[in-house]
């Protein structure tokens, strides 16, 4: 009878063959295309899926009792479960990848809220914050991070990762990537609304209040850099393809790697409802102090951003916007050109229905990609934020089909 790692070395042959497949291996010179704004033809790219749902599937159930086996496991039948029913132009590294373990003593405070769970197997969740940074006495309790290693945790991850993959692929430790979201943070202490009247009725405190968050992350920023844990060989920034010509390929064992070697992303969705003149004063100002230290950069989110790209271009190394279904396409890529990649966020409400329909799909993506041709804007298409597929994965396999037809009919 096999053991739990027999077993599980069994499906990591499966994970390494995909791996050091020709198709595997050529993709990311497809995205380092795409960053060096090369017309390439668009990637399609599905993250953010709702797990939760088909968990009771065979093919993704887990076999494993061990903790640090079991989080392999997961990892490698979702990624076996992708290939198989939605690939597009998904890739994995040809080494097994662990991140480097440590602790943070964090910002000094304990978001307050009514959570309410999601029932359709996503993580995305309804939450109502309570303020616990009601005037400037309170932002003293914002702390600075300390962020040290924690070596043990690692050794313990490396070592059920090579107990799996040693004599199938290679096993290699890797950082963290830099994100700037203050404005999903404050919300998160100061609520909401609370935030966006602030910023017209107290503009003084808010300001006070963005510069500690700011500080917070230059702080990380610098703690990344002494510990040298910065991550120079991802994939994927925050689901969008991060390989580029630009920036090396670092081995954070033997390496040092600075901030300016690294991919930023930043956003403010709550600034969906705010005008450039504000969204300028109050989050790009303050990125700009963090975006100067990385080497490329991306913005945006779900906010709609296609008449904010002139506010954008105050960033020198921005190279990545994301456009949600709530912007006009049309305006965005005539105000991006040529000068940056346009991450299409499709709209993931077509994948949620009972019956999948491909018309909706069909006009999304050919009213994208004729906006993008006109323009000269290299593109890509990742659906992403998926609340439910009502628990049939061929609406994901449909979606990637049709999405692929329609750029072989307009690209």
């Amino acid at each position: 009878m096999k053991t739990e790692l027999s077993r599980l070395r069994e499906y990591a042959k499966k994970y390494a063959e995909i791996a050091f497949s020709d198709n595997n291996l050529k993709r990311p010179d497809q995205y380092r295309k795409l960053n060096n704004l090369e017309m390439v033809r668009p990637p399609i790219l599905v993250f953010e899926v709702p797990w939760g749902e088909l968990e009771d599937q065979d093919e993704l159930k887990l076999e494993c009792e061990t903790d640090a086996y079991r989080g392999i496991e997961r990892g490698i039948k979702r990624n076996l479960y992708q290939f198989r029913y939605f690939e597009g132009d998904y890739a994995i590294h040809p080494y097994y990848k662990v991140k480097i373990r440590t602790k943070s003593t964090g910002i000094g405070l304990n978001v307050e809220e009514v959570k309410i769970n999601s029932t359709t197997g996503t993580d995305i969740s309804a939450h109502e914050y309570h303020d616990i940074l009601p005037d400037e006495e309170s932002l003293e309790r914002i702390k600075m991070p300390v962020i040290e290693l924690d070596d043990e945790a690692t050794k313990r991850a490396l070592q059920a990762a090579h107990d799996v993959f040693d004599g199938i692929m290679d096993v290699k430790l890797g950082g963290y990537q830099l994100m700037f979201n203050m404005w999903d943070e404050l919300p998160r202490y100061h609520g909401v609304e609370n935030c966006l009247i602030d910023i017209y009725d107290r503009p003084e405190f808010m300001h006070k209040m963005m510069d500690k968050f700011t500080r917070y992350h230059e702080e990380i920023i610098s703690q990344y850099e002494k510990l040298n844990i910065l991550e120079t060989d991802a994939y994927y920034l925050h689901c969008t393809p991060a390989c580029t010509y630009e920036l090396p390929i670092k081995d954070v064992t033997k390496e040092k790697v600075s901030s300016k070697e690294v991919w930023g992303r930043g956003m403010a969705q709550i600034f969906a409802v705010v005008s450039p003149d504000m969204h300028n004063e109050f989050d790009i100002q303050y990125m700009k102090r963090l975006f100067d230290q990385c080497g490329l950069t991306y913005y945006g989110c779900c906010e709609p951003l296609d008449k904010k790209i002139d506010i954008l271009r105050e960033f020198s190394n921005l190279r990545r916007i994301s456009i949600t279904p709530w912007a006009d396409v049309d305006i965005a890529a005539d105000a991006m050109g040529k000068d940056y990649v346009l991450s299409a966020k499709p709209n993931p409400a077509y994948v949620s229905q009972s019956v999948f329909d491909p018309l909706p799909v069909k006009d999304e993506i050919r009213k994208i990609l004729l906006a993008c041709k006109k323009n000269n804007t290299p593109c890509e298409f990742v659906i992403k934020d998926i609340s439910t597929v009502s628990r049939d994965v061929s609406h994901l396999t449909n979606w990637v089909k049709t999405v692929s037809e329609a750029i072989d009919r307009y690209w």
